[in-house]
Formats: structure tokens, sequence, C-alpha cells
């Protein structure tokens, strides 16, 4: 019982890891609910923003958002690039494999990624747009 408290008292002071532990792994909400596969998925996964809050991915991704266009057309940020760059393996280059996991992390937020496209655009038009990270970053 003693070790099940001292547990519980050290999760609460890691409101980082309590927030990984509690996502959805189709989605990436919130669920309010931490079971054993969400467990596993932390403890194995190995991309460095798992723990990082939704407002500080919008926050990343501000920082990095021209070179997650990768050249592509336009003002905005599509989600296929953003797709694209998820799906390609890690290089061992660090500054690639940063967006690399940084696009994976986003793909997996299925809520965050949605809210990011329809924040301050037409809905569902797969483009996201700096205003919007910013919004979602502050």
């Amino acid at each position: 019982m003693r070790e099940n408290t001292r547990l519980a008292n050290e999760l609460l002071r890691r409101p980082e890891l309590m927030a990984a532990l509690d996502r959805d792994g189709q989605t990436g909400a919130l669920n309010d609910l931490i079971d054993w596969k969400s467990l596993n998925a932390v403890i194995q996964g190995d991309n460095y923003f798992k723990y990082k809050t939704d407002k500080e991915l919008a926050a990343e991704m501000l920082e990095h958002f021209d070179e997650l266009k990768a050249g592509s057309g336009g003002p905005n940020l599509k989600f296929r690039d953003l797709k694209k760059l998820a799906s390609q393996a890690l290089t061992g280059d660090a500054a690639k494999d940063h967006l690399i996991q940084l696009a994976q992390a986003v793909m997996k937020r299925g809520d965050l990624l949605k809210l990011m496209d329809n924040l301050v655009s037409a809905d569902g038009d797969g483009k996201i747009r700096r205003k919007a990270l910013a919004l979602l970053a502050q």
C-alpha cells in the first residue's frame, strides 16, 4: 500500500508523464484512462516529443514551420507534406530526425491536427497556417 501511495505521488509530480500515459494511442486525445497499452507505448516509444503538451508541439511546429513545409508551394503547411515527413525512417542526422519525430508526434494526435487545420481556415482543408500555430502556442 505504501509503495502505491509513493508511486501515485510521484506521478502527480510529473504532469508531462501523466499526459503521455493518458493519451489515446490512436487519436492522441487525452482520454482519462491509463491502461497497459498506453503504459507500454510510453515505455517502448522513443519519440522525443511523447511527453510534450499540445501547446509545446504547436510552438515547436511554429519554430520549424518553413523546414516542415519542405519547400512546398504556398504559405501553409499541408497535411500531405507532414504525413510524408512522418513516414520517413530516422536518418542519423539530428536536425532531420528532429523534424521527422515532430511530424510523427503531431500525426498521432488527431484531435490536435484537426484543431490546427480548422482554427483559422476552412474546416478540413488539410492546411496548417502559422497563425493557428501561434494561437495554439500561446
